[in-house]
């Protein structure tokens, strides 16, 4: 049973359940002293349990954490040392970037070795799945509280996109709004809220840049795509789950993720209109589990209906949506064999690789390399993510391999590569002259274009490891064929 009042929904425990079988709700332009004058009169006070959903800007205990993050962003702006918890090295090692993480992995660290591999895997997903993916990531909590990944503080990580990632006003604003969630989370997170309620978050694109401006930072115009995140806590363990929404529903029609943003956020009980997609982003939710028990993915199916009935924000027809988290989990073991090689070539060229900047701008290129191969086989991936030149070359890929022309089939994948544009996130790091020094990544003379193929054409089997050498294609499942 659900009582509304100002944007706050109350469970009602016990004989409330039997007494009204059906929820009530008021509108938002309902008076706070007449709902809590209707819960007086119909409920005793011991059926009123805690509140289901709320804004976490109107927590009073908000304001610690938005001034923290204040003078963490300020120093960061100053570029001043900012002071990290440092967990124990019984635990973790101290690890502050991906930089540090690559040169420990080469000295065999294993807990190094996997934030690596996790800053490849959230690569290559956020470059190439723009819509229609959920991701989960798992952060742990060190002995003094803190909250981290594989011995790298979340503080760490939005240092350095404060210092690397805000190269706009518009982009700083964003930036800090998530800096500012993450102090948030930490001290829920310390609280105990985060047991019992999830840590939501709508980010949008912007809506205060031009498409050429969007672009260059990073946003995926074509689809001016949402992520829908969700973290909540088990223990010392805590899990942030990301889904990506389209913001528009096909083709070229106008954008309307603003509308259903504001209508999920209306079905939980927070006013969003009015609000930008900064604003947006710099208001979170606490919404109760009991109300996500399928986790991010019910905001998903919800930010559907408000659409009117998309699948992903993209007019398609729906699938059920517990169903599609196994798709969802069956594509990033597809991807893997790519993050492995791309983690491999990392710590390869880790005597090469000498800033911080350096470290993320390889990945990017890595990544970049990996997955426009993986494009020419995976139907999943939409080839515009790496730009119209690339795109066309790509499908241009595509088809010699259906003709058998399999030495033009490698000609158009190695273009492909050449003229590739795509970014994994906004505001993340693109590839420069000195990411591209070295072999190019994936294989030492690009001989050889891999991918895994979702299914092999002749045999049927899938998630075939295939290769395209000049005139000859050939799979992991034993099926091959030369050039006609």
């Amino acid at each position: 049973m659900l009582v509304g009042v100002e944007g706050i929904f109350y469970t009602m425990a016990g004989p409330a359940l039997e007494k009204l079988e059906q929820t009530v709700f008021f509108e938002q332009s309902e008076q706070q002293d007449q709902v809590e004058a209707f819960i007086d009169d119909t409920f005793p006070k011991e059926w009123v349990d805690e509140p289901l959903t709320i804004a976490v800007p109107e927590m009073a205990e908000d304001m610690s954490a938005r001034n923290n993050a204040d003078r963490f962003i300020g120093a960061c702006a100053l570029n001043n040392e900012v002071e990290f918890s440092v967990p124990s090295p019984e635990v973790f090692s101290p690890i502050e970037s991906l930089y540090d993480a690559i040169l420990l992995a080469t000295e065999g660290n294993a807990e190094a070795r996997k934030m690596v591999e996790t800053n490849a895997r959230t690569d290559v997903i956020e470059r190439t799945m723009k819509t229609g993916h959920v991701i989960s990531v798992e952060l742990d909590v060190d002995e003094a509280g803190k909250i981290q990944q594989f011995g790298q503080t979340m503080e760490s990580v939005q240092a350095n996109s404060l210092r690397l990632a805000a190269d706009t006003w518009q982009m700083k604003e964003r930036t800090e709004a998530e800096a500012t969630n993450t102090f948030r989370i930490q001290e829920l997170h310390e609280q105990g809220k985060l047991e019992d309620y999830s840590f939501v978050v709508f980010s949008r694109a912007a809506d205060n840049m031009s498409k050429k401006d969007m672009a260059e930072a990073g946003f995926f115009t074509d689809t001016m795509s949402c992520a829908i995140q969700v973290t909540s806590a088990t223990g010392n363990k805590l899990t942030t789950e990301s889904a990506f929404v389209s913001g528009i529903k096909k083709g070229n029609d106008d954008r309307n993720d603003k509308e259903s943003i504001i209508g999920v956020a209306g079905k939980l009980g927070v006013d969003l209109s009015g609000k930008t997609a900064t604003e947006v982003l710099a208001t979170p939710i606490l919404v109760h589990n009991s109300m996500l028990k399928n986790g991010v993915i019910d905001l998903v199916e919800m930010y559907d209906d408000c659409s009117g009935g998309t699948f992903f924000g993209e007019e398609k027809p729906k699938l059920n949506y517990i169903e599609y988290l196994k798709t969802c989990q069956e594509r990033e073991e597809r991807f893997q064999p790519k993050v492995e090689s791309i983690v491999n070539q990392l710590i390869k060229e880790a005597p090469s690789i000498r800033t911080r900047i350096a470290a993320v701008e390889k990945l990017s290129k890595l990544s970049e390399v990996a997955m426009v191969q993986q494009a020419i086989g995976d139907s999943d991936i939409n080839p515009l993510v790496f730009g119209k030149t690339s795109a066309s070359y790509i499908n241009e890929s595509k088809m010699h391999i259906l003709d058998g022309n399999y030495q033009e089939a490698h000609h158009s994948a190695m273009k492909a590569i050449e003229t590739a544009d795509s970014d994994s996130c906004p505001g993340g790091a693109k590839s420069s002259a000195e990411s591209l020094d070295g072999d190019n990544g994936i294989n030492n003379s690009m001989d050889d274009c891999e991918f895994i193929s979702k299914v092999c054409p002749k045999c049927g089997e899938k998630n075939v490891k295939t290769k395209i050498s000049k005139g000859k294609i050939s799979g992991a499942c034993g099926c091959s064929a030369s050039m006609k």
